[in-house]
């Protein structure tokens, strides 16, 4: 039993215009406005949406959500969560309308402190999606929307959790800056990764939230994006790059909420037979942080 993906994410924002530019300028995702409240929710496939921007007088995580294959699964992960301690609590008709689920649950991410859901029945629409801006799409499907990275306090537990409790396999280690640094990186899906943590370093506190990753299908897509990140100077956390160990080429903008935002694509699958490394160096090459 294990979630089977990232399914979605929800933010807070104070400014929503700047997220608004990055979502449309630089990404070229589908806008949903409600009809009420100034929400935005954003489509990328075939879901109703992927994420959603909610206006706010601060900005935060508002939730990150877990899908689950079916109810049992559901039920099952419930009844895990529940018996680490995690206090778990079923989202009424109103939640899974707003959400665009058949079933969900909500708790608190012990490890992280995340607001975090768990989820079935995605909605799925005929509708095409339509990107703007030359985008080919997104690789997203049975792969989830992306991936997450948390820091976390109890760097030991919190690695019980993903993996005993919500059923995470580790696929990597990355270990730097002379041991200073350290990110463990886990899939529920051939998807790489769709979660990693990383323990607190110089003055970042536990439960931050690093960074969201989303995959283009194409290094045209990510090479045009970054040159609009650019002319617009959109602050970034790291330059065009690739990872050592899935071998994504990406490079990491940073939000108006504070959080990454990393854009890539030509992210390695993981199958089987896989293999747990542990690397030396987080990029084979780029990803250099801005001067000054």
């Amino acid at each position: 039993m294990s979630v089977c993906g990232l399914g979605y994410m929800a933010v807070n924002v104070v400014d929503m215009d700047g997220w608004l530019d990055i979502m449309t300028s630089v990404l070229g995702t589908e806008l949903r406005p409600r009809e009420e409240g100034g929400v935005i929710d954003i489509r990328l496939d075939d879901w109703h949406h992927r994420l959603t921007l909610y206006p706010s007088d601060t900005d935060s995580i508002a939730v990150v959500g877990w899908e689950l294959a079916n109810e049992v699964a559901l039920e099952a992960m419930v009844s895990a969560l529940r018996d680490y301690g995690v206090e778990v609590t079923e989202g009424d008709e109103a939640l899974r309308n707003e959400r665009k689920v058949t079933r969900v649950y909500c708790f608190t991410d012990p490890a992280s402190g995340m607001p975090s859901e768990i989820f079935y029945g995605a909605q799925s629409e005929m509708l095409p999606v339509t990107p703007s801006k030359g985008i080919s799409g997104y690789n997203t499907g049975d792969l989830g929307l992306g991936h997450v990275v948390y820091f976390v306090g109890d760097y030991a537990e919190s690695h019980r959790f993903y993996t005993q409790v919500m059923g995470f396999k580790t696929s990597d280690h990355i270990i730097w800056d002379e041991g200073e640094k350290d990110a463990t990186f886990y899939h529920c899906n051939p998807r790489h990764h769709s979660l990693a943590i990383m323990p607190p370093f110089g003055d970042i506190p536990p439960g931050t939230f690093n960074h969201l990753m989303l995959e283009a299908n194409s290094i045209n897509d990510v090479g045009r994006a970054y040159d609009v990140v650019l002319d617009k100077k959109i602050p970034l956390m790291m330059g065009l790059g690739k990872h050592t160990n899935d071998l994504t080429e990406s490079f990491y903008m940073i939000t108006p909420s504070g959080f990454g935002l990393e854009y890539g694509c030509n992210g390695q699958l993981v199958g089987d037979n896989w293999r747990v490394k542990t690397y030396d160096a987080p990029m084979l090459w780029g990803h250099r942080e801005p001067e000054g």
